[in-house]
């Protein structure tokens, strides 16, 4: 089951969610909006229904959207060049004392550098 933040939803921010029934209604509640299917008279479960769909072909076979996950990619690409950085300079680091320690032991100076 997708997260919440990134599961399909009839309430679409990007006015996408359809259904192939034509059986979704908007009612207010409470001073919501509420999915309403007119086809089984109860509440729209969403993307667990059959006839539910995306009419920008964002629905994934698990329930996520596709434009929901492209809105948050930037966020976490900052986040994963962040710990890629961070490993970089942990193995830079383990390469340089490797490299140091077999040219102490040939007994050059090279290793003396500024």
């Amino acid at each position: 089951m997708p997260g919440s933040d990134v599961a399909c939803t009839p309430v679409c921010p990007f006015r996408a969610f359809t259904c192939y029934k034509q059986a979704l209604i908007y009612r207010r509640q409470r001073g919501e909006l509420t999915p309403f299917c007119s086809w089984i008279g109860d509440v729209c479960i969403g993307y667990k229904c059959q006839f539910a769909g995306c009419a920008r072909h964002a629905l994934l076979p698990d329930g996520t959207c596709k434009l929901k996950l492209e809105a948050l990619a930037p966020a976490r690409a900052v986040e994963d060049d962040d710990v890629l950085e961070k490993e970089a300079e942990v193995l830079e680091r383990q390469l340089y004392g490797k490299i140091r320690d077999k040219l102490k032991k040939l007994g050059t100076r090279a290793w003396e550098v500024e």
